[in-house]
């Protein structure tokens, strides 16, 4: 059983004149409420290509010259608080948001948060692949997302290039795919990009390091280093402060500034991670005690009561509901 057909919108039927509304409607329908312009709006054509799934949407996208703003979103659409992972693949795109400018060329992606505004302009025939992912999934993992808005990360660096090929790979992929498997990929290319993006600030820091950024660019390290060592049972604050150079103290100071604690954080990593394999059918021979003990937990009957308190029934309940 392979993934289920995607979305497919096309202004190939649409009478030239009414092409550039139509697309308007339809991203604002699909995506998020845009303002759409183009000075080509004669000629103007465009494509989507949606793979619908959950947590996160993979969605290539394709159109002629144009420009899209986000305005301030109204009351009605207050819940629409979702986050583009933009990958560009031909063209170029100048997205601003949040005072910063970035620059996109095939290869390189960025960040943009749809509960405040934005813009993007393609100068020319452009190509993106876009994950949609709810803004709290992106909190959870990289903290505050404003700080990353528009930040580019390009194609030349390390991270970026397999990201970039990650995520190109999937889209090609996609339709061939059982769908647990699909969604799956999806969830890792989505965190392999919030991850990129996080690295590309830090660094940019490391260079231009300062009183005003320094507990923003710190908790991102934090958090990367504890993703990174999840499966670690005896991974504690300490290690994270070591590992930062700082006291437990001031470590407690910078996760508290963001209403939680680095305990917390840990312990919701974990169960998120537990929760994501409960519902991988690939995972379905694998024992509960085998899953919670793969992601640091070393009590079942305190991972079982935690489990239920963060997702309202026990992981056995969850896995057959999933």
């Amino acid at each position: 059983m392979t993934a289920n057909a995607p979305v497919i919108i096309s202004t190939d039927p649409v009478p030239i004149g009414g092409r550039l509304d139509f697309w308007q409607s339809q991203v604002g329908s699909l995506l998020t409420h845009l303002e759409c312009s183009s000075c080509a709006s004669d000629t103007f054509s465009g494509r989507i290509t949606a793979h619908l799934s959950q947590p996160a949407n993979l969605i290539k996208i394709g159109a002629a010259t144009h420009e899209i703003a986000r305005a301030k979103p109204k009351l009605s659409q207050a819940g629409e608080e979702q986050v583009f992972i933009c990958l560009q693949t031909e063209g170029e795109a100048i997205v601003e948001q949040d005072g910063r400018r970035g620059v996109l060329k095939p290869g390189d992606l960025t960040l943009l948060d749809t509960s405040r505004t934005f813009s993007a302009d393609f100068p020319a025939s452009m190509s993106q692949l876009v994950l949609q992912v709810p803004k709290a999934l992106v909190r959870k993992q990289i903290g505050s997302v404003e700080r990353f808005t528009a930040t580019v990360v390009t194609n030349h660096s390390p991270i970026g290039s397999v990201t970039n090929e990650f995520i190109k790979t999937l889209a090609r992929s996609y339709d061939r795919l059982p769908p647990a498997m699909a969604q799956r990929l999806t969830e890792h290319a989505t965190e392999m990009a919030m991850m990129a993006v996080a690295s590309c600030v830090e660094n940019e820091g490391a260079v231009r390091s300062n009183a005003s950024n320094g507990k923003s660019l710190l908790a991102s390290r934090a958090r990367a280093y504890i993703e990174t060592n999840l499966r670690n049972a005896s991974l504690s604050p300490a290690d994270v402060a070591q590992h930062l150079g700082i006291s437990r103290r001031y470590l407690s100071t910078i996760f508290a500034s963001e209403g939680q604690s680095a305990e917390r954080y840990i312990w919701d990593r974990r169960l998120a991670r537990c929760a994501r394999d409960l519902r991988d059918p690939g995972q379905s021979s694998r024992s509960i005690g085998d899953i919670a003990f793969g992601w640091g937990f070393n009590s079942l009957p305190h991972f079982s009561q935690s489990f239920k308190t963060a997702f309202g029934k026990p992981p056995r309940h969850y896995r057959k509901e999933s």
